[in-house]
């Protein structure tokens, strides 16, 4: 049995996401292996118990969970929980909604899934301790007769992967306990990722209307643990819970649009992706693929950036395959051209005419007989009363002598061979086998009627030779009568049989001999025949039912397109119509002509099998197809290639401008490339620079694309990571984060109420303090000025200066300027330059504004018409210009001055 080498692997699904994800896992591993690898375990952790879902494998094997593969949480009487439940209680935020029961789905409240969670917290704590001793189960390695290979693990480590969709309620709702329970269980040098789903792909979706902001507040709480300042200790199923690491090695997150521009539109699009990334988690590309995973993985886990004061966390990645599938694609047009080849091969018409094979025969039939033999010696008669003996003895040497005859000519004629099949290799050129057919039962009538004619022609020398020797008895058989007789009455004399008389009839044995041993011939050159005729009629018979067995063109219609959305094919579906030779099976016909008849007649199954493009390997048909002068052919290959190089791309998008400063960061994107094998002539990227160009086209590129071999010559398999960036800079996290901002005053979204005000932004918004002083600055300077009842402030990053509104108050304007980082960084950089030359040449003026300022923000303490969040602004505008004005008291504007005297 063939060894394979796959991680340990654990890959837990939560909630609908989870479940699609772990069915198109366990799909790929069903066609990559034939089945169910032992060393790869599956978990759902799901609030609905639904378990009909399946997908069908191509060969049409169905991928589904089992019943000892799910765990179904539900919560009855979840309503009360929060309130009789002490762990639930502890944490059970207030405004997040309720409902009776949980028994079909969360519901998009992620607090409903965290508490389905821990009502079932011991049943889920015992299974994912069995899970993983499971998965280090010794017998998963032992070789068992009932599975298709042998399977050893890389490492004895476990690599444990979750997955799930941080907009929704059950994996959103129960991901970071799940996280926390593992790192629990697990060994330290076990790893444990994470792959989640954004929210983008539901938003266009009725009754979605919490997906952004369960994705805000679930990325806010997984950032804070990922940033891991502090250990946390909690109450779970009884048992105390100790968060001594974060949650996750690194985390994967996947959205709709990709770093190409590719949009996935369906969810079922990106959970098939979710489940790729599943099964490259297992290292099935080899041991190859697996080191240099985990050595990206390790390498960008460990140089994380900070950008701006946060942490950059997060991953992403990007899969596609190309799949070589020549009799997929092109297969049922070859079958029914070789089936239209077949058909013409087996027609009768024309038939052929043998004339050589015939002239052969009858040189055979004709050939001259053997030399007679020295006659046996019969002695004549010295009385005719010897004559009855020298007949006894002619009887005996007659039948001696046929048998002479026939093994002198039996023996002359033994190298006598039909050759037909040098005949027929010819004739098969120009004529269809059953043409050949046809003249070779022509001819064995004829030689038929030849032997017979042999066959009456050597009875009638048989009957000749008995007349003879009939003739000889009469005339020489009689014997004189014994007794008296009178004298005038004498017997009548009997003539002697002499030797002379004897010679003739023994020749005339000879003739027989030689006659019925050319019959004999006769027959032995028809048997030839009839079996030669035969081995033609059996591959008649054979080609006969392969063409019955060929698909009709309505039966198997050729896909148009590839609809798997990261799986392409070659030769491209779109052109799967060859030329009409091909449709038509005149190069199918050629080619079974080339073979020969032998060959064909020896081989059948080879020679048909060598029609089927199928054998044919990736890089030679690349190789061919690109030296071809079909540019069509080739733009489709290039196509194709270029298409698998946008569908690999990273599946997420994010705005470059918050992560392009190398000082802040580091952020790279690596790719692995299997192919069959790599740096040899079957490595299909070495047919042509141009397709290794389209995947690698510079430097960067090349050096950041790894090579590895898989061993399978039909595929190339494209893998890509990025890491790492913080979550602001997710493309569309400002949209999430209004959407919770907003939602959140009426409902929570968080797993426990101190998380709701204790957590910080995803965003790198300036400290409280900091924000303060900078906008009491600002409007000191005129930099943020009230007009019209509107605070504003001038943009100095656009030509011209476009004025930003904050807002219509203190209160309001100051919130938006804080929570702007943007606006604060511009605002902060004019404060910085103005306040610098202030300092240095109007330094008097500039602590007479401090103090009026100060005396106006102490009038304003008393004023009815402000709000309270007014107020609480020009207390913090009080207390920085209170900072201000003991800074500028304690200012020295010669202090830091290199005053050098010089000629």
């Amino acid at each position: 049995m063939e060894t394979k080498k796959l991680k340990r692997t654990v890959l837990i699904g939560l909630g609908g996401t989870g479940k699609r994800a772990l069915l198109y896992a366990k799909k790929k591993l069903l066609e990559a292996f034939g089945e169910e690898p032992p060393l790869v375990k599956f978990l759902l952790i799901d609030t609905t118990a639904a378990n009909n879902d399946h997908l069908l494998t191509a060969d049409g094997k169905k991928a589904r969970l089992q019943a000892s593969e799910i765990l179904h949480i539900e919560a009855r009487g979840a309503s009360l929980l929060p309130k009789v439940h002490d762990e639930i209680r502890e944490w059970f935020p207030p405004k997040a909604d309720l409902k009776a029961n949980i028994l079909a789905g969360a519901g998009q409240i992620r607090a409903l899934g965290r508490l389905a969670l821990f009502a079932n917290a011991s049943l889920v704590y015992e299974n994912l301790r069995d899970l993983l001793a499971l998965a280090r189960d010794y017998k998963d390695e032992r070789p068992s007769g009932e599975r298709h290979y042998i399977y050893e693990p890389y490492t004895p480590h476990l690599t444990v992967a979750v997955v799930g969709s941080l907009a929704g309620g059950t994996g959103s709702g129960t991901f970071l306990d799940v996280a926390f329970l593992l790192r629990q269980l697990m060994k330290d040098e076990d790893q444990l990722f994470g792959y989640f789903l954004l929210p983008d792909i539901y938003t266009n979706r009725p009754g979605t209307q919490n997906v952004e902001a369960n994705a805000y507040a679930a990325l806010k709480e997984l950032d804070h643990f990922m940033n891991f300042r502090e250990n946390l200790s909690y109450t779970l199923g009884g048992r105390r819970i100790q968060v001594e690491k974060k949650p996750f090695d690194m985390v994967f997150l996947v959205n709709r649009q990709n770093r190409a521009g590719k949009t996935f539109n369906e969810v079922d699009d990106l959970t098939e992706l979710l489940g790729l990334g599943l099964f490259l988690q297992a290292g099935p590309m080899g041991k190859e693929q697996a080191d240099v995973f985990d050595n990206i993985a390790h390498q960008l886990n460990e140089q994380k950036g900070r950008y701006y004061g946060k942490t950059a966390h997060y991953a992403s990645f990007g899969a596609a395959e190309l799949r070589f599938e020549l009799e997929k694609v092109l297969g049922a047009a070859r079958k029914q051209a070789t089936a239209r080849a077949i058909q013409e091969l087996l027609a009768e018409n024309p038939p052929w005419e043998p004339a050589g094979l015939r002239q052969d025969i009858e040189k055979a039939l004709g050939q001259s007989p053997p030399e007679p033999e020295e006659l046996p010696r019969v002695r004549g008669a010295s009385s005719p009363e010897e004559n009855g003996r020298v007949i006894s003895e002619l009887e005996a040497a007659l039948n001696l002598l046929k048998n002479r005859a026939r093994e002198a000519a039996r023996t002359a004629w033994e190298e006598t061979r039909l050759e037909p099949w040098l005949y027929l290799e010819e004739a098969f050129r120009d004529y269809p086998l059953g043409g050949l057919v046809r003249g070779m039962e022509w001819l064995k009538e004829e030689l038929n009627k030849s032997k017979d004619a042999l066959k009456a022609k050597a009875e009638e020398s048989e009957q000749s030779l008995q007349e003879s020797l009939d003739s000889l008895k009469r005339r020489f058989g009689l014997s004189q009568p014994k007794g008296f007789r009178w004298p005038w009455n004498p017997p009548p004399s009997v003539p002697l049989l002499t030797s002379a008389r004897v010679n003739d009839t023994l020749n005339l044995a000879w003739d027989v001999g030689i006659a019925q041993a050319r019959v004999e011939l006769a027959q032995e050159l028809l048997r030839q025949l009839e079996a030669t005729l035969e081995r033609i009629k059996t591959l008649h018979r054979r080609l006969s039912n392969h063409a019955q067995a060929a698909p009709s063109a309505a039966s198997t219609p050729v896909p148009g397109w590839d609809r798997a959305p990261f799986t392409l094919t070659l030769p491209p579906p779109y052109l799967a119509r060859e030329p009409q030779a091909v449709q038509e099976g005149r190069v199918e016909l050629q080619s079974l002509k080339q073979q020969g008849l032998r060959a064909l007649l020896e081989n059948t199954d080879e020679v048909l099998q060598a029609l089927n493009p199928g054998e044919v390997g990736l890089s030679d048909w690349l190789r061919g197809a690109l030296q071809s002068g079909d540019e069509a052919l080739k733009e489709s290959i290039k196509r194709a290639f270029r298409e698998l190089d946008q569908l690999a791309a990273p599946a997420w998008d994010y705005q470059d401008a918050w992560v392009s400063n190398p000082n802040l960061g580091y952020r790279e994107m690596v790719s692995i490339l299997g192919v069959g094998e790599k740096d040899g002539f079957h490595d299909p990227l070495e047919v042509s620079e141009d397709l290794l160009n389209i995947l690698a086209g510079n430097i960067h590129e090349r050096s950041k694309l790894q090579k590895v071999s898989t061993g399978d010559g039909r595929r190339v398999l494209l893998y890509r990571i990025e890491a790492s960036i913080p979550a602001f800079a997710l493309r569309g996290i400002e949209v999430y984060r209004e959407k919770y901002q907003t939602l959140s005053k009426d409902r929570s979204f968080h797993l426990h109420r101190a998380w709701e005000e204790g957590l910080e932004d995803l965003f790198p918004l300036p400290d409280p303090e900091e924000a303060a002083r900078i906008w009491t600055q600002a409007r000191l300077l005129g930099i943020i000025r009230e007009n019209k009842g509107e605070y504003s402030y001038e943009d100095t990053r656009e030509v011209g200066g476009r004025r930003v509104t904050l807002g219509g108050a203190p209160g309001e304007a100051f919130e938006a300027f804080a929570q702007d980082f943007f606006a604060f960084k511009e605002v902060e950089g004019q404060v910085v330059k103005k306040d610098r030359a202030l300092r240095r040449e109007r330094l008097q003026e500039y602590l007479e504004k401090v103090r009026e300022a100060l005396e106006s923000r102490e009038n304003l303490q008393s004023g009815e018409s402000w709000t309270e969040k007014d107020r609480k602004v020009f207390i913090r505008e009080k207390e920085a210009l209170q900072a201000l004005l003991e800074e500028l008291r304690r200012f020295n504007p010669r202090s830091g001055q290199d005053l050098f005297p010089s000629l």
